[in-house]
């Protein structure tokens, strides 16, 4: 029984394609099955002697979390899919692309070029996830301050877009329990314990299934729709594919329309806290062609081994590689935007408006003294300090005038204020308090830079 779930994200999220923590860090542009395989082995121990079937045998299936967009499910974009060079508007499929047409874009020097990255839906959208950067340092304990030479940077995925994965449970006794430990809030990615990494799961209805073609000649189109990683019958890692690896037992491989690319990775055990062995795999948007395959059975129920993180799903014949040239609607930069899935608090709102509203209380108050302040100059650099230390004791703006009369009219500096019309400006203002605090600082501030001259 195959279930799906939809993963929305409460936070940015970094999901890395490699283990470096160094130099050039890949970044991820789908969710890896093997993370919500792990958020469900997080209570290992629960499932006794039931834990090898879960999380090993295959019996349960994590598959891979891609771009959700309008309740439609995003696939990696094929590698048979080519664009001219310079031209990036045009495209081929090139499964079907034959030697005279080829010549011809040969003749009028038109380059192809391949596309290998982003995704697709059943639409014809062109998806591309969208990244938030932030600039972080590390902090020193001895010092209390940013640590020499320790800047870093984080790229994660953004705060609101949603995603869609499915567990293919082959034996159902298993549905409740991992859905009590997968379903809820959880933590993904790296620095989950940080500003990262918080996402909410919960069942959703299958998304609208991607249709297949039927195609004309003697041909099987395979589309690898997560990674695959191959063996041979010692369980030694295979580059290349071939009808054993595959677990076929007919057909021939077409190699003149195959479209392969390969990557190796370390995956890292938190448990153990070290890399496990590398492995090598065959990445999404890879096509095989096959001539003369009998039986398609045996690619339906997976591919290669680590079936349990989400690896070896393939399509048969999806209509995408149907022999018409692709026409994306919108190619160029279809973001993945943000979605609030939550309404905001209205306690939240009315704090931010009160924010707001102070902040251009201050703009305003900085203005009027920036207006006026030079006007207002003559007396000492220790009088506006008195000034300014009235106007922080002040409650009203009646006791602030009444104890500057008084500070003025007693004062041994009475002389210096006879031209200076410090009440009438008060007056005027529209917070008399911060106007008089600003005013005292600013004149002072001026004061100072001239005996420095």
């Amino acid at each position: 029984m195959i279930k799906y779930y939809k993963c929305t994200f409460l936070s940015e999220v970094i999901l890395q394609a490699s283990s470096n923590t160094q130099g050039n860090v890949v970044l991820a542009d789908f969710i890896s099955g093997s993370n919500f395989l792990g958020m469900v082995a997080r209570d290992y121990g629960y499932f006794k002697n039931d834990a090898f079937k879960v999380f090993h045998s295959g019996d349960v299936r994590f598959g891979d979390g891609h771009m959700l967009v309008d309740g439609k499910e995003s696939y990696k974009t094929p590698l048979c899919y080519f664009n001219l060079k310079n031209e990036p508007k045009e495209f081929f499929n090139r499964l079907h692309l034959s030697d005279e047409e080829e010549q011809k874009l040969r003749d009028e020097q038109k380059q192809l070029k391949q596309i290998r990255s982003g995704f697709m839906n059943s639409d014809g959208m062109y998806l591309k996830p969208s990244y938030k950067y932030a600039q972080k340092s590390k902090h020193s304990r001895e010092h209390r301050r940013s640590e020499d030479e320790g800047m870093f940077g984080y790229s994660a995925l953004k705060k609101g877009t949603e995603w869609v994965f499915k567990v293919d449970y082959r034996d159902e006794k298993f549905i409740a329990d991992v859905e009590e430990r997968l379903i809820g809030r959880r933590r993904l990615g790296k620095s989950k314990s940080a500003q990262y990494g918080q996402v909410e799961i919960e069942p959703m209805e299958k998304p609208s299934s991607l249709e297949a073609f039927t195609p004309n000649d003697d041909l099987t189109y395979v589309y690898f729709n997560s990674r695959v990683a191959l063996v041979d019958k010692e369980g030694n890692p295979q580059l290349t594919p071939s009808i054993e690896n595959l677990g076929l037992e007919s057909g021939k491989i077409d190699w003149g329309k195959t479209q392969l690319q390969h990557s190796s990775y370390n995956p890292y055990n938190y448990t153990r806290r070290t890399k496990e062995y590398t492995r090598v795999v065959l990445n999404k948007g890879t096509v095989i062609v096959i001539e003369g395959l009998k039986d398609k059975e045996p690619l339906l129920n997976g591919v290669g081994i680590y079936l349990n993180e989400g690896f070896g799903e393939v399509i048969v014949n999806p209509k995408f590689l149907e022999p018409v040239n692709p026409k994306f609607e919108e190619f160029t930069k279809a973001i993945v935007k943000p979605k609030n899935k939550e309404p905001l608090d209205e306690n939240l709102l009315v704090f931010l408006r009160l924010k707001e509203e102070q902040e251009e209380d201050k703009f305003s108050v900085a203005t009027e003294v920036q207006n006026v302040y030079k006007e207002l100059l003559g007396a000492s650099k220790s009088q506006w300090g008195e000034i300014r230390s009235i106007a922080t004791m002040a409650s009203s703006k009646e006791e602030l005038i009444s104890e500057i009369e008084k500070y003025i009219e007693n004062g041994v500096a009475k002389q210096q204020w006879e031209d200076i019309e410090l009440i009438e400006a008060i007056n005027k203002s529209s917070q008399a308090i911060a106007f008089t605090r600003l005013l005292a600082k600013m004149c002072r501030e001026h004061i100072k830079g001239e005996d420095n001259e």
